[in-house]
């Protein structure tokens, strides 16, 4: 599909008008539901943060977008550990909603801040805090008491449910291993190198996990394998 054909096509889906932005661009923009959408001169579309964007996803709409849920088991943990879990997503929150493409946040800060607040040494510990805290303020995981499940429900790439298990097992996995663990967001100015870091220390190393890790940093910015961007930049 050439340039022309391709903003035609965006226009009649969402029914406007694009807009031809001249020199020194020489760019179009077709204003989509949510979103303003560029169409530079050699055809490629992206979104107002630069983001390339692929026309068969926007033309498939958020309507047929599948959500997907992961379920793991409760059984061997305990409330410091469950904690352990929304300390270790929220730190890396901001990476993990980049890297799968999310808009909402998973776990609301105000969560994390009282949670850090008591001793949890029992699951109904931790259960009695959830409830207090509010279900609402951890959108992104449901947790059920009665059958032990973990429900992690903030997905939606069901094409790619392979790579996401292994993820969200890993992590979890993880969890129930350390002694204690950090909410606080981690800054950085190389985000596929911190990321792919923090998912080596989890476990999803080796050729095994090779299309995981790819799968998860294709979405960030930076170098994967050197701290430093080219030039001595941090």
């Amino acid at each position: 599909m050439d340039r022309k054909q391709l903003i035609k096509t965006l226009a009649e889906h969402f029914g406007t008008t694009p807009k031809y932005l001249g020199a020194p661009s020489f760019a179009y923009q077709v204003q989509a539901k949510d979103q303003e959408l560029i169409i530079d001169k050699e055809g490629r579309i992206k979104n107002k943060e630069g983001k390339e964007l692929e026309i068969e996803n926007l033309l498939k709409g958020e309507e047929e977008q599948t959500p997907l849920e992961i379920q793991l088991p409760m059984e061997e943990h305990t409330g410091n550990t469950l904690r352990n879990l929304v300390n270790m997503i929220y730190s890396k929150q901001v990476l993990i909603k980049k890297a799968l493409e999310l808009e909402e946040d998973i776990v609301v800060k105000e969560f994390i801040e009282k949670i850090n607040e008591v001793k949890l040494e029992t699951l109904e510990v931790f259960k009695d805090k959830y409830e207090e805290i509010g279900t609402n303020k951890i959108p992104g995981i449901a947790f059920d008491f009665e059958e032990r499940i973990i429900t992690f429900r903030f997905l939606t790439n069901i094409d790619s449910t392979k790579e996401i298990l292994e993820f969200i097992s890993v992590l979890n996995k993880t969890a129930m291993k350390l002694k204690q663990t950090s909410g606080k967001q981690t800054e950085t100015d190389n985000e596929k190198f911190t990321f792919r870091t923090w998912l080596v220390r989890l476990g999803l190393v080796g050729l095994e996990y090779k299309e995981t890790r790819k799968f998860l940093l294709k979405n960030l910015d930076g170098n994967g394998a050197f701290r430093k961007q080219a030039g001595g930049e941090e």
